[in-house]
């Protein structure tokens, strides 16, 4: 039901703001909007909805209009405050305050992480399980009543706030809960709202603001002056309700000429500095303490009875809020400096208890660098940082370092504030604050230190600019001093050419780096020996590089920097036994980049193993931390993989949107090996679709690139049996043999199985008549030693198509029908129907294929049927997968359903079956938003 938007009888002196209903003129569609969300939720269906709009356009009427309406419901009702936007958690606490009684009913391990974010205990803290806390909660009490969730002004929530909260909205699904959040457009990316749905606010239309107008003034507004009003407010509904305040009587009755331009922008400041001239002098105390402090408490609230009347502030249920934010701007900046330093004084000594706050406020009163306000500060970051809120650790040293009195104590905490800043995921200002620092540092330790983050930072983000001479410089200034900050300098270049694909200018850094730290502990040790078993192994020299892995495999602590190696080396078991128990411990200690981290690595087992289920579901929580942590180099290592899982699936949609944006990544960063990969599954989409000559162009200039670098490990850069299978098919089978007898020669030097089997599978295609069965049956007993079904199975299609063509059609359908059943099982649809063309070519038709089990569910589904069938109870899911027991619940029924299943014990069977548990339908869009 839309909102009434009858006129009203204007009042004489009335506010600034008038009542919501008249600012909801113009917005029928958008509370209809609203509507729906709340009936969504009375039946059980979440719903989100960022709003999103200018200061005055009308975001918070809307708020206002969904909380009447929410009738039945629980409100939780917060408000971002900038003056608390750098005290970690403080929006979190007082969303969640009404439902503190809750928090012990949630796992033990996110009720801990919760306790301590909130400050209510203390102990380590874990982002992770905070912000999965803060889902379990909130679907807690949607046990009791509906919840609506109504966010006001997130933009000045503090950052770990927002976080946790958008943490909790995207997994949303089947909790009786409507989310409402309001905030002005980011200024720039990467906001945690970014992803959620969102309804941009613009102006409303003029004739929805004359009516506006209308019902406000009645007739007392000219028609002609109405008409100027509209114009000048660009449909902004507090600028209409706000400007006609300012104008004399014979000007709103166009008696008088209006300004030229009208000073809507200035509109609210005037009338805030016109209004204050008529308060009390306590009144217009007690507002500048309400507009610095932010909010209600401690307060003289019936000296505030008259700002009330004015219309500056409202008043209701014992507190004190300012009608609107830039009202509240506009006392503040009304007063004097001294003024404003007086009346943080003030609050600093109300909140002598809360040494956070009383060290911000501290602060505010300080008129020139104060050593002791900056080490307040220093140890509010310290706590911050305890509780995991880095975005505020990160802000209280930026005011700690702009309080120093000395360039190095400044320098330094600029320092941190930028590393504390990277790990909030703003990597922009975090580089501000590093490039800031460096001209102050005098001590070359410390400069060593600020220089690696810089470019560390800018590296990771595709923000860096100078040569790696800078850095390979500083690392040599510094190398006599100490060894191992000239180690972590080359350390940034040597990741920079393996990212390229530069693997010769890799090996020759990390030979200095291992040259500087042979007298270093084992830690350095091993993390200069990764980097060059990393390069060693991209250029085939393999001997040097297998001696020294026992070295790096033997610290449980770096042994998974190792598993990229291990899976070209093809020693997936090794790979496993390193990167799982790395996963784990990240996910416990709640460390969001390591967690990434980690399921990169799996992702890239797992395509290598054909275990497209698994991968997927690895790669897509891999982006998505990715993308909430703005780390774009992650980002950009799993989209390929995705791209390549829906390649094989043949979703071609997916497949070349999430290599497109390989491809940006891959230019922001300077990421050769990102490019590769989102070529190689265009590539191989071409290839499942039957396009070989776009298959061959995707893949020939991957071909020049590893010529160009020196790459002789195969398994890097694996285009080698596509490539040279397009060129094949397009009939330019001269190409085709040339590059096979490189391929070759390549892959019997190295052993490795794939390739072997890769080669042999082609030298079948090019092969004569009589000698098909030597290369083919060659090429499947590689592919037993290699673990990959899918290539196995393209094998098999493509041995059945040659003895089919040989006339050999007896043959050619025991090779199609075991490729038909591989395909079927991974959910290779366009390999599975290439192979059944073959068969019913041959003379043999079979019907098509219901898709198994596995094979119809999302991502999310197999990940939760999984669990269950390993015997978690749905309380247990939703732990490990952040979820709620409803949402797991409205998943496995969807699981139920899919696969005709009526128990628990039915899925386990199923699952138990060999190879189920690995298939997987068209992906969801998990990692990309889509």
């Amino acid at each position: 039901m839309s909102p009434d938007l009858g006129t009203q009888t204007p009042l004489p002196g009335a506010p600034l703001l008038t009542t919501f209903s008249l600012v909801l003129v113009g917005r029928q569609q958008e509370c209809e909007r609203i509507d729906g969300l709340l009936a969504g939720a009375g039946l059980g269906r979440s719903g989100v909805l960022v709003l999103s709009g200018d200061a005055g356009i009308g975001k918070s009427a809307l708020l206002d209009y969904a909380i009447q309406r929410a009738d039945g419901f629980d409100v939780l009702h917060a408000a971002g405050i900038e003056s608390e936007a750098d005290l970690p958690f403080a929006g979190l606490h007082a969303l969640l305050r009404p439902l503190a009684d809750l928090i012990d009913r949630i796992p033990e391990p996110q009720a801990r992480a919760l306790r301590v974010a909130l400050a209510l205990e203390t102990g380590e803290p874990n982002l992770l399980s905070a912000h999965a806390g803060t889902l379990s909660v909130l679907a807690e009490a949607a046990e009791r009543a509906p919840v609506l969730v109504a966010v006001d002004d997130a933009h000045w929530l503090d950052r770990a706030s927002l976080g946790a909260l958008a943490f909790a909205l995207r997994r949303l699904a089947a909790e009786p809960i409507a989310a409402l959040v309001a905030t002005r457009p980011p200024e720039r990316p990467g906001s945690p709202l970014e992803r959620l749905p969102t309804l941009e606010l613009a102006g409303v239309e003029q004739v929805a603001a004359l009516a506006l107008l209308r019902g406000r003034w009645g007739g007392e507004l000219a028609p002609e002056v109405s008409r100027r009003l509209a114009e000048a407010a660009g449909g902004n509904p507090l600028a209409l309700v706000e400007v006609p305040v300012l104008l004399t009587d014979r000007e709103r009755r166009g008696l008088d000429p209006l300004e030229d331009p009208l000073p809507v922008a200035e509109s609210i400041a005037r009338g805030v500095r016109r209004a204050l001239r008529d308060l009390p002098e306590q009144t217009r105390r007690e507002l500048l303490l309400l507009a610095a402090r932010g909010s209600d408490t401690r307060l003289e609230l019936a000296a505030l009875a008259p700002a009330e009347e004015a219309g500056l502030i409202r008043l209701h249920a014992a507190a004190a809020t300012f009608r609107h934010p830039l009202m509240r701007s506009a006392v503040y900046l009304a007063a004097t400096s001294d003024e404003r330093r007086g009346a943080h004084r003030v609050l600093a000594d109300a909140f002598a208890d809360d040494p956070d706050r009383h060290a911000w406020h501290m602060a505010a009163t300080a008129e020139g660098p104060d050593e002791e306000l900056a080490f307040a500060l220093e140890e509010a970051a310290r706590r911050g940082a305890a509780r995991g809120g880095h975005a505020a650790e990160s802000r209280a040293l930026e005011r700690a370092a702009r309080l120093s009195p000395d360039d190095d104590r400044r320098a330094g905490r600029l320092s941190a504030a930028s590393r504390a800043a990277y790990w909030a995921g703003e990597p922009e200002r975090a580089l501000s604050l590093v490039e800031e620092a460096l001209p102050l540092v005098n001590d070359p330790l410390i400069r060593a230190d600020a220089v690696h983050q810089r470019f560390a930072i800018a590296g990771w983000q595709g923000l860096l600019q100078s040569s790696h001479k800078e850095l390979e410089a500083e690392a040599e200034r510094v190398a006599s001093l100490d060894a191992e900050r000239a180690a972590k300098l080359l350390g940034v270049v040597v990741a920079s050419c393996l990212d390229n694909l530069d693997a010769r200018g890799a090996l020759q850094v990390a030979r200095r780096r291992v040259e500087l730290c042979e007298s270093a502990g084992e830690e350095w040790r091993h993390r200069t020996l990764k980097d060059l078993i990393w390069a060693l192994v991209m250029l085939g020299e393999t001997r040097e590089a297998v001696a020294r892995l026992p070295e790096v495999l033997a610290d449980p602590d770096r042994a998974s920097g190792a598993a990229p190696c291990l899976v070209w080396l093809e020693r997936y078991e090794e790979a496993r036994s390193t990167i799982e128990p790395s996963l784990a411990s990240y996910r416990s200690a709640g460390n969001l980049l390591g967690t990434a981290y980690e399921l990169t690595n799996l992702a890239l087992l797992e395509i290598r193993l054909a275990r497209l289920g698994a991968a997927t579901l690895a790669a897509s929580e891999g982006a998505q931390l990715a993308e909430e942590m703005g780390n774009l180099y992650l980002l950009g290592c799993n989209l390929p993989m995705l791209a390549r899982i829906a390649a094989i699936y043949g979703n071609e949609a997916a497949c070349r949107a999430d290599a497109e944006r390989s491809f940006e990544l891959a230019a922001r960063i300077d990421a050769a090996s990102i490019r590769a990969d989102a070529s190689l599954a265009l590539g191989l989409l071409e290839l499942g679709l039957g396009r070989p000559r776009e298959a061959a162009a995707a893949l020939e200039p991957l071909a020049g690139l590893v010529e160009e670098r020196g790459l002789r490990e195969p398994s890097v850069v694996p285009y080698g049996p596509d490539l040279i299978e397009a060129h094949i098919r397009a009939g330019d089978t001269a190409a085709a043999r040339t590059m096979l007898s490189d391929f070759e020669a390549k892959a019997e030097a190295l052993g490795r199985q794939w390739a072997l089997a890769g080669a042999a599978r082609c030298a079948g295609l090019l092969a004569e008549p009589g000698e098909i069965d030597v290369h083919f049956e060659r090429s499947l007993r590689r592919h037993e030693r290699s673990e990959n079904s899918f290539e196995r199975a393209r094998t098999e299609l493509c041995y059945g198509e040659r003895l089919r063509r040989a006339s050999r059609r007896i043959d050619a359908r025991e090779q199609l029908r075991s490729a038909i059943a591989r395909f079927d099982l991974l959910g290779a649809a366009p390999w599975s129907g290439r192979a059944r063309s073959e068969l019913l070519a041959s003379g043999e038709s079979i019907p098509r294929r219901d898709p198994t089990a596995p094979e119809r569910l999302t991502p999310q589904e197999l990940q939760i049927a999984s669990q269950v069938a390993a015997g978690k109870t749905n309380r247990e899911v939703g732990a490990a997968l952040f979820l709620s027991p409803k949402t797991v619940e409205h998943h496995l029924t969807a699981v139920y359903r899919k696969l005709e299943l009526h128990s628990r014990g039915e899925l386990t069977r199923l699952f138990a079956s060999e190879g189920r548990d690995q298939a997987l339908p068209a992906p969801a869009r998990v990692a990309s938003g889509r």
